[in-house]
């Protein structure tokens, strides 16, 4: 027993102090992975089931207000991280390799940049989790799916990993993806809560804008993985990006055929 405890901690030692990016370790939630994984248990039990129990003989909370200050903090978050990487990476650098694309960990003024904008990323996909918490005090469980929970709870952990062993480099593509679709998707719902009328086509072009977002992440990840030997970003976290595209990208395919196609079959 003691030896397996001793392994466990060597394992533990050696991929949370050593390998990991240590210029991150002193910001919040970003040190140990224990405070992280206690806020992901407290969430999952909360949304799943202490949430559900705790509204069943309450009736739905009107946070119309409160989801439309999220919502825009949300638009204005994602639109600001999209812009900052989008003007560094292909205005004021103009050196990212689409094929390619190796992370800096070095200490200067760029790769610092790096690092704090995987920090922040990481937070936003933190403030995420909020969305299913709405949906639990607006008694909406039917929203509380196993793609939204799986989604959002996977993004956590990934931006998490991401931040500790592959900081931007070629993982940033994820991020300027992510915050764009992210500045859209919120500005929907913030439109879309005074009244569908201003909004109904908005929703299946935002599907397929999610789509799209996973097709080019399965073909960034996987161009490199399959067809660039040479390429020094970890291969391991290029398959990792490439399944989990793939894997979410199954999903929403499945939402928008039963959300759209099957439903207009049926009309």
């Amino acid at each position: 027993m003691t030896l397996v405890l001793e392994r466990m901690y060597d394992v533990y030692r050696e991929y949370m102090v050593e390998r990991r990016d240590m210029r991150s370790a002193h910001l919040p939630l970003a040190g140990s992975p224990w405070p992280l994984m206690l806020l992901l248990a407290t969430y999952l039990y909360g949304v799943l089931h202490a949430g559900p129990r705790f509204m069943a003989q309450r009736k739905a909370y009107d946070l119309r207000k409160v989801i439309r200050v999220y919502n825009i903090v949300q638009v204005l978050i994602n639109s600001v991280i999209f812009l900052w990487i989008v003007i560094k990476m292909f205005v004021v650098y103009r050196d990212y390799n689409f094929s390619c694309q190796v992370c800096n960990f070095t200490t200067d003024y760029r790769g610092m940049e790096e690092m704090y904008l995987s920090y922040s990323y990481f937070l936003l996909k933190v403030l995420d989790l909020a969305d299913t918490v709405f949906f639990v005090l607006r008694k909406k469980q039917s929203h509380v799916s196993f793609l939204h929970v799986y989604h959002h709870t996977m993004m956590v952990i990934g931006s998490y990993f991401g931040m500790l062993y592959v900081p931007g480099g070629h993982a940033i593509m994820l991020g300027i993806w992510n915050t764009l679709v992210h500045a859209v998707m919120y500005l929907y719902y913030f439109v879309s809560s005074y009244g569908s009328q201003y909004s109904g086509w908005w929703k299946k072009h935002l599907t397929r804008m999610q789509l799209l977002q996973f097709v080019h992440l399965a073909f960034h990840f996987g161009i490199p993985l399959f067809f660039n030997r040479e390429c020094k970003f970890p291969r391991f976290w290029m398959g990792v990006g490439f399944l989990q595209a793939l894997f979410i990208l199954g999903l929403f395919m499945d939402f928008y055929i039963k959300s759209y196609v099957v439903k207009r079959k049926e009309q």
